[in-house]
């Protein structure tokens, strides 16, 4: 029961954020069309362009496989609320949903 909600309002979610225009330009993660691998090929093709034009490439990587546990719950939902416009149920949903919820 809980994975089916979850997917709904995730899927909700989404489509809100679409709708808007919310999303980053770039961001891959929950984006219809992209994924991991279309990142890479974004940032492959961005090194092997700037090496062409001789340009000086330097590249950082971070692992935030677990960057959502470290995510305060109160300024998450806060985030929610004021930038995306999520309100009432759904809104009240998601602090449910993340209450007493371990980080």
């Amino acid at each position: 029961m809980f994975k089916a909600t979850e997917k709904i309002v995730a899927l909700r979610l989404t489509d809100h954020l679409e709708d808007n225009n919310f999303l980053e330009t770039f961001q891959s993660a929950y984006k219809k069309g992209h994924s991991t691998e279309t990142a890479l090929t974004r940032i492959n093709d961005d090194l092997l362009r700037a090496i062409d034009d001789n340009a000086c490439v330097n590249l950082v990587l971070l692992d935030l496989s677990a960057a959502f546990d470290t995510v305060d719950h109160q300024i998450l939902l806060t985030r929610i609320k004021c930038r995306y416009g999520v309100k009432g149920n759904a809104l009240a949903w998601m602090h449910s949903y993340l209450s007493n919820r371990p980080q």
